[in-house]
C-alpha cells in the first residue's frame, strides 16, 4: 500500500495512510505562529466536519487491524472464535486484549483467561472495538509523521484512560448506565482532540495550548468525536454521550445518564489529585445533582475506589 492511499471501510468510510517515511516540513515558531492565525476555526471546524460527513477520516499511519475488527464485528453472523481470528493476526493487540479481559475490573473471579475467543466473549463486541481502536491510537502515535505532536497526544491518550476508569467506576457505584459503555466513552471521549490536533498539523498549523483559536477549536471537539464514533459504528448512547460532553457549560436538558457520568468524570479528573477541589466542581456541574452525587460522596468514592481507579488506569494504558 503506497502513500496517501485509503483502506475503504463500510458505509463509504476511509483511513487515509500517510507514509511515516514521508519527508514532512516543520514550519518554524514564526511560520507556525502565522499559519494558525490564518487558520479561521470556525471554518476548519466546517471542513473538518465536511470530511466526517463524507466518511473521510484522515489518520496518518492508521493500523488497517482496527479496520478489519470493525469489519468483523458488523456482521451480526460473526462468532467470538471468527473474531479472534482477527484479532490474533496482531499479536500485540492480541496481547492487549487479553490483559483487559484479565483486568481486576473485568475478572472478578481472578479466572485464568488465556484464550482470544474467551476474551471477546468476557469483553462484548462494544469493548473489543473500542479496544482496537484505541490500540491502533496509540500505534499511530509511534509513527515518525506525527513526532512533534507526540506529547499532545500522549497527554490526551493519558488523560482518556483515566476519564475511562473514573467513569466506569461512577458507573458502577451509582448503578445509572451500564459501566462498560462509560469505560467506553471516557476512553473515546478526546478523540475529537486528537483528530483536531492531527489535521491542523497536516495543515502546517500545530496548535498551541495558549492560543485563542486553540479554544476554539477544542471547544468544538465534541461533535467532531461524535462524527467519527457514529462512522465507526459505537453505540448511540456512546456517541451521544461523548457528542454532549461539554453539556456541563450549558443548561444541560435532556442529558442521560451515561452523558452525565461522563461528564461528572472528566470534571473530576483534577480531583483525583487534589480533593480540595472537590466542593466547587460538584456545585458547578449540574451532572453530580442529576447523580445524586454531593461532594462528600465524590471524596468517599475516590477515597475507597483509588487503587481499582489506578489499577484500571494501567490496563487500559497498556
Amino acid at each position: 500500500m503506497g502513500p496517501g492511499e485509503a483502506i475503504s471501510g463500510n458505509r463509504g468510510t476511509e483511513f487515509r495512510i500517510d507514509a511515516d517515511s514521508a519527508p514532512m516540513a516543520i514550519p518554524s515558531s514564526q511560520k507556525q505562529k502565522a499559519a494558525l492565525g490564518a487558520l479561521a476555526p470556525a471554518e476548519f471546524l466546517k471542513e473538518l466536519s465536511a470530511e466526517l460527513a463524507s466518511g473521510d477520516i484522515r489518520l496518518p499511519s492508521f493500523p488497517d487491524v482496527a479496520q478489519r475488527v470493525q469489519r468483523a464485528l458488523e456482521d451480526p453472523r460473526t462468532t467470538p472464535d471468527q473474531v479472534a481470528r482477527v484479532i490474533g493476526i496482531d499479536a500485540a493487540l492480541a496481547v492487549r486484549i487479553l490483559r483487559l479481559a484479565n483486568s481486576a475490573f473485568l475478572n472478578p473471579s481472578a479466572t485464568r483467561i488465556t484464550e482470544l475467543q474467551q476474551a471477546v466473549h468476557r469483553l462484548g463486541h462494544q469493548l473489543v472495538r473500542c479496544t482496537a481502536v484505541s490500540f491502533s491510537l496509540q500505534q499511530m502515535n509511534a509513527g515518525a509523521s506525527v513526532a512533534p505532536l507526540r506529547p499532545q497526544l500522549q497527554e490526551l491518550w493519558r488523560k482518556g484512560t483515566l476519564v475511562a476508569s473514573i467513569a466506569y467506576v461512577l458507573a458502577r457505584e451509582t448503578r445509572a448506565a451500564n459501566p462498560d459503555e462509560a469505560l467506553i466513552a471516557g476512553l473515546m471521549h478526546n478523540i475529537g482532540s486528537l483528530y483536531i490536533t492531527v489535521r491542523a498539523h497536516q495543515h502546517g498549523a500545530p496548535l498551541g495550548a495558549d492560543d485563542a483559536a486553540t479554544r476554539v477549536l477544542n471547544n468544538g471537539h465534541p461533535r467532531i468525536a461524535g462524527a467519527i464514533l457514529g462512522h465507526w459504528k459505537f453505540a448511540p448512547s456512546i456517541v451521544s454521550a461523548v457528542s454532549n460532553q461539554n453539556a456541563s457549560v450549558l443548561p444541560a436538558t435532556g442529558a442521560g445518564p451515561l452523558t452525565d457520568v461522563l461528564i461528572a468524570a472528566i470534571s473530576l479528573v483534577p480531583c483525583v489529585f487534589y480533593r480540595a477541589l472537590l466542593d466547587e466542581t460538584v456545585t458547578a456541574v449540574a451532572a453530580f445533582q442529576r447523580l445524586a452525587l454531593d461532594a462528600a460522596d465524590c471524596k468517599r468514592l475516590l477515597g475507597t475506589t483509588a487503587g481499582q481507579i489506578k489499577a484500571l488506569h494501567c490496563a487500559l494504558a497498556g
